[in-house]
């Protein structure tokens, strides 16, 4: 592993492209450096036709617990807040947008921002240890954040999700395998080559069949576009974090 706050890895056979969150120490957490080179990586697959499908993972035992708290105040921390989620909000955009199927590895937790970057992924397999767990109303937030509440309704179930957001419950790879949240679960010393697998049977694929399915499954997924949930979410975050600063 290098100090890059992510690590790209070597296009492997077919196109596929392994991305790995690379802070370890800090259980992957989400920094300002790490969330801009995200947004500027996945906003640079938009027109990349050598690569075809995308493999998110985290380094370590975790995939990402979510925002950098530790470094509130540092120049490092997000920046992101009151004024908006813009570029957390813009990378969960910059994921749908890219035309490569994502395929999310999840290790141990994804909590908060590590479960929204699941969630922005197509394909979700999580290991025997992966927690998903939304965080966000737990340290005094909104429990809809960063498009989880648009991709958690429509996975498993209003009252689930519900119940999940409101009161911060984690959810278990088992758990999230029987409520649809996951495609698999494996042994953690398998995850990695269960998803390689898992792309080289995607990019048998025709060319252009994965840009054009993914942008057809989006289209029709539902009504009410993500566009729209992120900006419902981020007004009610906006006066969260405001509110707290008063306090």
């Amino acid at each position: 592993m290098t100090d890059d706050p992510i690590l790209i890895a070597e296009q492997l056979d077919g196109g596929v492209e392994r991305l790995t969150l690379n802070r370890p120490a800090r259980l992957n957490a989400m920094n300002h450096p790490m969330a801009e080179a995200l947004l500027a990586h996945f906003e640079s697959r938009r027109r990349d036709e050598a690569t075809r499908v995308i493999i998110l993972r985290g380094a370590g035992r975790a995939f990402s617990s979510g925002a950098d708290l530790k470094a509130a105040g540092q120049p490092d921390a997000l920046q992101d807040g009151p004024r908006g989620d813009w570029v957390l909000r813009d990378l969960m955009k910059a994921m749908r947008a890219c035309p490569q199927p994502l395929i999310a590895l999840v290790r141990g937790p994804a909590a908060g921002g590590g479960l929204a970057l699941a969630l922005a992924s197509d394909i979700i397999v999580a290991s025997e240890t992966a927690g998903f767990h939304s965080a966000f109303i737990n340290v005094g937030l909104s429990g809809a954040e960063l498009g989880a509440s648009w991709r958690l309704q429509r996975t498993i179930g209003v009252s689930r999700a519900r119940e999940m957001l409101y009161i911060g419950r984690p959810l278990n790879a088992a758990d999230a395998l029987r409520l649809g949240l996951v495609s698999a679960v494996t042994p953690d010393a398998e995850l990695d080559a269960y998803g390689l697998a898992l792309a080289a049977d995607m990019v048998r694929a025709r060319p252009d069949a994965l840009r054009l399915s993914k942008r057809s499954f989006d289209a029709t997924l539902d009504a009410v576009s993500l566009d729209t949930a992120l900006e419902i979410e981020e007004r009610a975050q906006m006066l969260m974090i405001a509110r707290r600063g008063q306090s």
